[in-house]
């Protein structure tokens, strides 16, 4: 499927669109082209964020086409789920800020692709949900991880295990989307929020997200000898000297000078 994820620039913002209407449901060749499109814009340095979203006004995505686990063809499924880890993958691992904006329903993989962004902005009226067991699935593309991590065991289990759909509202009260705004605005609030971002020192921004990441997994001693290696690796290299020195001689740091 060709153009199922377009690409276009604003400055240093690559804004990747789900092109699948009516839903943007995702198929292995989509998956796949995501994986690509990632790929693309990991290796241009001039690319220091991605904003995701939906085409038209009422889906971001609705998850993956169920017609390819209506025959119950196995192999077929784990190309499927193989293709949303290396996609999806590929998002999380972007050197540079990664924002949904929710622009409709974000169900199953639409929402799982949302959770593998750094945050999430959804517009009024946007729902959001796992619900692949009421079809006898289950959400196989980081979900059950991503949104525990995100909202804690309860909600997540209220989520998935009862199939329910959150209102953007909701999900904005439980801390599993960072801001709700008017309709069609979810663009360019992402962009603006990613922007604010791209403005930090890149090789900050990568450690600090190794660290985020990392953080559940050691307790603070642990966690504390993790920050002075990264402050190490930081300190005296070019972008480290030039941030400092832009600061004290209160001018625009180099990375910024072509936003």
């Amino acid at each position: 499927m060709a153009n199922s994820v377009t690409v276009e620039r604003l400055g240093q913002a690559a804004i990747l669109t789900i092109n699948n209407p009516p839903a943007n449901l995702w198929t292995l060749e989509s998956l796949r082209e995501l994986a690509a499109v990632m790929e693309g814009v990991e290796k241009d340095d001039s690319v220091r964020s991605v904003v995701i979203t939906g085409e038209g006004d009422a889906f971001f995505s609705a998850g993956a086409d169920l017609k390819q686990f209506a025959g119950g063809d196995r192999r077929l499924a784990a190309d499927v789920i193989d293709a949303f880890a290396v996609a999806f993958g590929a998002i999380r691992r972007f050197h540079g800020v990664t924002v949904a904006a929710i622009n409709g329903y974000a169900l199953g993989g639409g929402l799982e692709c949302a959770l593998a962004c750094d945050y999430m902005v959804a517009e009024v009226g946007a729902q959001l949900g796992l619900p692949e067991t009421k079809v006898g699935l289950l959400p196989c593309a980081g979900g059950t991880k991503a949104l525990t991590d995100k909202v804690g065991v309860s909600w997540a289990k209220r989520i998935i295990l009862g199939g329910e759909i959150l209102p953007a509202a909701k999900a904005l009260t439980i801390g599993l989307v960072e801001e709700v705004v008017d309709p069609g605005l979810s663009k360019i609030v992402a962009v603006s929020l990613a922007n604010k971002v791209a403005r930090q020192a890149p090789n900050a921004i990568q450690e600090v997200r190794r660290l985020i990441a990392s953080s559940a997994y050691h307790d603070m001693d642990e966690h504390l000898a993790l920050e002075k290696q990264a402050m190490l690796r930081l300190i005296g290299e070019e972008e480290q000297l030039e941030g400092v020195a832009a600061f004290m001689g209160k001018r625009t740091p180099k990375w910024c000078e072509d936003e």
